[in-house]
């Protein structure tokens, strides 16, 4: 997952370039079965921090990340001359790179995916600091995500997809957070009637070991507006 910051004046030039450009390079190399899906997305509300986007690539493992790298190359180049405003990818290339500030690379240990036909266009990050990150996703997938499944089959919920996600690297405490979930909804709406609504059931649940696992909490709880992705078949979605 990369970070970037963009200024507010060049957020429409770096919009169209990841939505002209960079899609269409990821849409071919999911075609071709290099990657699993790319998408990028847009900090909701006031930015606390340099971070106003982030995109991200899904592999299947380290081997078909190494992979992809070795061969997504020949995509850009492809694509840069089938594009209607060929500038564009100049203007990537440019200013890519002055945009970017920070990368992670996740490890999902779990990622349920919404239901068939529903769109997910908003994504809460969770972001904690745990002193043992794989009893924190050990946990999660124990508790928390039976729980989930049976909230989305009765209907009450309206968040529709969830994951849980370890920060590979870098390591350390420097960032303040080495684990996530990942909530995702159809509406804004949707995720403050979340926020705002109390949970069926959750008093009967032991959270106990959840809460041991992130004492101090979540770092910082940050809501995306998913711009455009690109699914494992190669399809650009917006």
């Amino acid at each position: 997952m990369w970070h970037f910051s963009v200024p507010y004046n060049e957020t429409n030039i770096y919009e169209a370039s990841e939505k002209e450009w960079f899609a269409k390079v990821m849409s071919k190399a999911a075609k071709e079965g290099l990657i699993r899906g790319w998408g990028m997305s847009k900090r909701v509300g006031k930015e606390e921090s340099k971070i106003s986007y982030i995109t991200w690539i899904s592999f299947g493992d380290l081997n078909s990340r190494k992979k992809a790298y070795n061969s997504i190359g020949k995509f850009f180049n492809q694509t840069s001359k089938e594009l209607y405003t060929p500038k564009l990818s100049e203007i990537g290339r440019e200013k890519w790179g002055s945009y970017v500030v920070g990368n992670s690379n996740l490890y999902f240990d779990e990622f349920l995916s919404a239901p068939e036909g529903v769109k997910i266009k908003y994504s809460v990050h969770n972001l904690a600091m745990s002193d043992n990150p794989k009893n924190f996703t050990t946990q999660q997938r124990v508790i928390w995500l039976p729980f989930f499944k049976k909230l989305l089959k009765s209907k009450s919920t309206t968040q529709k997809s969830w994951g849980v996600a370890r920060r590979i690297n870098p390591r350390g405490k420097k960032h303040n957070w080495n684990v996530m979930t990942v909530d995702g909804y159809e509406s804004i709406e949707d995720i403050f009637q979340s926020i705002n609504s109390a949970i069926p059931g959750i008093s009967k649940l032991n959270l106990e070991p959840i809460s041991q696992s992130f004492p101090d909490g979540w770092y910082e709880q940050i809501i995306w507006e998913n711009i455009i992705r690109v699914n494992a078949n190669g399809e650009i979605i917006e």
